[in-house]
């Protein structure tokens, strides 16, 4: 099975969108032409995400642009009632064409505490499980018009309902996924751990009588027709965005996930790489490139959602960097070892980067597993 590779639909853009000069504005030109790019450019489809625009109204906006990419739409359980957002997929569909998969979120307190919605991580899953098979049985029943003098029902087009694509890391998430979710997904990271983690999600599914039609993994990417190159453009992340920066946006993200216990300064890494960044910026400096090689081709960098991964767990800002050969060659090895036959990628600025990855990266991914 070839590599499903799909890029990066989103308003968080930028020459390096976490620093805010070079955060570029949302603008729905710009926004059309990075459809356009990933649609044109042969990739299988785009990841739209959840930022201050509703992922299915943006989708919906550029669909009628594009002709073949598919829309992963990110959509939180429960948010949206199950009936109306069937009614919204069959409407999609209909104007342009079986091209819409869900990206199932469970939700975070902090997002979906904003709708009023108070949930216990127990009753969340639960939430998760029923919503999503109330959603499918109304897909499945069409949308048919109230107006009894013109009688006519949109029917679906997608057997067995919208595909859902979606992640859990826990021991409780990646049970709540062999429930749910059609292709199972997770942040990218070194071989061993992605193996183990895929091979978990599976018995999980299988204990359900289930199995998955895809294993995906989220990564950013920075390639180039040499290695030297593209290390060098992936090492610009750091160098524009500079250790005062790091440390301050490092500071953040550590009070935040220790409920201000700890911060930069007082920090401990789970392990001796992680500490070592740590100790670089503490001193005013940047941790120098072959540090933050975590595995042949990947690395650890930034993104537009998330810093330096300091923590080890539940960060999406590791990045394949390389030449084409190199990082098809890590691909297929990832293919080969654990399954993996999805790839979401991201890179800054997204249409650019998009065009590189297109060009260089692509066609080789398309060869995989054939």
């Amino acid at each position: 099975m070839a590599i499903k590779a799909l890029w990066y639909l989103s308003t968080a853009d930028g020459n390096y969108p976490w620093i805010q000069e070079e955060f570029y504005p949302v603008d729905f030109k710009r926004y059309k032409k990075l459809a356009q790019t990933i649609d044109q450019g042969g990739f299988y489809g785009a990841l739209v995400a959840t930022w201050p625009n509703d992922p299915l109204t943006s989708a919906s906006s550029v669909a009628g642009f594009t002709e073949n990419m598919k829309f992963l739409v990110a959509e939180y359980a429960g948010l949206t009632p199950a009936k109306l957002l069937a009614e919204q997929a069959l409407t999609f569909e209909k104007f342009h064409g079986s091209r819409l998969l869900f990206n199932h979120i469970n939700g975070t307190p902090q997002r979906i505490g904003t709708y009023g919605v108070t949930l216990t991580p127990e009753t969340r899953y639960e939430l998760g499980e029923s919503y999503w098979k109330e959603f499918q049985q109304h897909y499945a029943k069409g949308y048919r018009s109230l107006f009894p003098n013109t009688d006519f029902t949109i029917e679906p087009t997608t057997p067995g309902g919208i595909p859902l694509w979606g992640t859990g890391d826990s021991a409780a998430g990646i049970e709540h996924a062999g429930k749910v979710v059609n292709t199972y997904l997770l942040m990218i990271r070194e071989r061993a751990r992605v193996k183990d983690q895929f091979a978990r999600a599976k018995a999980s599914a299988e204990r359900q009588g289930r199995r998955y039609d895809d294993m995906g993994a989220l990564t950013s990417v920075t390639v180039r027709e040499t290695q030297k190159e593209a290390e060098q453009q992936f090492y610009k992340i750091f160098e524009k965005t500079g250790a005062e920066l790091l440390k301050q946006k490092l500071d953040v993200s550590i009070k935040r996930k220790t409920n201000g216990e700890q911060s930069i300064d007082n920090f401990t890494a789970p392990d001796a790489q992680r500490q070592e960044w740590v100790d670089y910026i503490r001193k005013g400096q940047l941790p120098p490139l072959e540090s933050l090689r975590l595995e042949e081709n990947l690395f650890a960098g930034m993104s537009a959602w998330s810093s330096l991964d300091i923590f080890g767990y539940a960060s999406s800002a590791a990045y394949l960097v390389g030449s084409p050969e190199n990082i098809a060659t890590q691909v297929e090895k990832y293919h080969v070892e654990t399954g993996m036959t999805a790839l979401i990628m991201s890179g800054w600025p997204l249409i650019e980067e998009a065009e590189y990855t297109s060009k260089l990266l692509l066609p080789l991914l398309k060869t995989i597993g054939e």
